[in-house]
């Protein structure tokens, strides 16, 4: 007989490649039909996990604070849709504002939902899960990729563009956080010589990928933390957190340092487009940034509580940006960074909420890290996410890494001790 606890874990699990899926059909078919696609695994265990505590017809209190704080979080993002929708922004509508939405809340609750019923099991690892459920997510894509199945994301010719997913970039990010979450798995495998020849194989099979996808900060990224986690620096570093909080100032200010770096003989060898110009103006988004820095200071309209999704474009942020970049519509066009994007659009209490939310994940990690525990793999991923959310739309609730993240987040939002509701 299979398990209630057996079969959310496994919907959660093919939750990842199906939203993968359902990217790829939604921008081939409808954005609507694809988005009901992308949710559906994780719709389905959050009405299993309903009708099963309707049965029990009892419910105990196993949330904790940082539930409620991801939920508030998650509540301005859905607000700042049905504000967009009162602007009038081109595109957004009752239906998909709506789907939206559920895809915001749906993943994050379902991944509640396993550890929940899972709680009563000393040898539960959710890291596992996840691990899987994004590995067959990649698998799919390296599989399609080389099946010759077009990609109808955001794609450049000659680059390794992945068709189940949202676009080239999110590819590569799903890449480095996977690639982190392995090599911190590996640091025992030694002993098991199988394993560990399998893990570099995979290890190998990311890195070729990364390279084709040719996305450079993602690359130095993923390079600074792998060597960190290599050497076990990572155990002595303070302030890492800090650190990452002014990853996209430091990077503007140091700009012509990055260059230098990248202009180093190994990065000009594995990575192409190292031009001076488009480095140090990171491929032209730089200036976005600067638009809105100049709207935080000299402007400032709804700056605390933002301006609804794609607020940028009822504060004509990007226009001058469109002409630079031959784009017709600046609605079309996003701040390339969940900072930016979620500070125009949810303003100054959203990103706060974000940040603690980094703060309270970043420190429970970490401990897993340190302690040797079965989470400590979700240490590498989860430092990942802490750079990379400054510097991409990845973290933000259009694109998986949102799902990712706050999937990350579900062991810490349930109580440890079981209180009437379990597995």
């Amino acid at each position: 007989m299979i398990r209630k606890s057996q079969l959310v874990n496994a919907l959660f699990v093919l939750g990842f490649p199906v939203y993968g899926f359902g990217n790829y059909y939604g921008l081939k078919s409808g954005l609507a039909k694809g988005m009901m696609i992308t949710v559906a695994p994780f719709v389905a265990i959050l009405l299993f996990h309903l009708v099963d505590a309707m049965y029990r017809k009892r419910m105990g209190r196993v949330l904790t604070g940082t539930w409620w704080l991801a939920m508030l979080y998650v509540g301005t993002l859905c607000a700042s849709m049905f504000v967009a929708m009162r602007a009038g922004i081109p595109g957004v509508q009752t239906g998909n504002a709506l789907l939206s939405c559920l895809i915001f809340l749906a993943p994050f609750n379902a991944a509640v939902v396993v550890v929940l019923h899972n709680r009563g099991d000393p040898g539960f690892d959710f890291g596992r899960l996840l691990f899987l459920g994004l590995g067959l997510l990649l698998a799919i894509n390296v599989l399609g990729f080389l099946a010759g199945v077009q990609s109808y994301g955001h794609a450049f010719e000659g680059r390794a563009n992945f068709p189940f997913i949202r676009g080239i970039y999110t590819g590569a990010h799903v890449l480095a956080a996977w690639a982190l979450m392995l090599m911190v798995g590996m640091r025992d495998a030694a002993r098991r010589p199988v394993a560990f020849a399998l893990g570099l194989a995979a290890l190998a099979i990311c890195l070729y990928f990364m390279v084709r996808i040719n996305s450079r900060l993602s690359f130095m990224i993923f390079l600074m933390l792998a060597v960190l986690f290599v050497t076990r620096a990572i155990k002595v570093v303070r302030g890492l957190y800090t650190i990452s909080l002014f990853t996209l100032p430091l990077l503007l200010s140091f700009s012509l340092l990055v260059y230098q770096v990248l202009s180093l003989p190994f990065f000009s060898a594995v990575l192409e487009r190292v031009s001076k110009e488009d480095v140090t103006t990171f491929n032209g988004r730089s200036d976005i940034w600067y638009s809105v820095g100049d709207w935080a200071v000299n402007d400032r309209t709804g700056l605390l509580f933002g301006n609804g999704f794609k607020g940028h474009y009822r504060l004509g942020l990007l226009d001058r940006v469109a002409v630079m970049w031959d784009v017709e519509n600046p609605v079309n066009l996003h701040t390339h960074s969940t900072f930016t994007e979620v500070l125009v659009g949810q303003g100054i209490l959203g990103v706060v909420l974000l940040y603690v939310l980094f703060w309270r994940g970043f420190m429970h990690y970490r401990r897993q890290y340190l302690d040797g525990t079965g989470q400590a793999p979700m240490f590498g991923a989860f430092a990942y996410l802490l750079f990379i959310w400054q510097l991409d739309i990845f973290c933000y609730g259009v694109d998986i890494g949102h799902s990712i993240l706050l999937s990350m987040l579900a062991p810490l939002c349930v109580r440890r001790q079981p209180d009437g509701l379990g597995a």
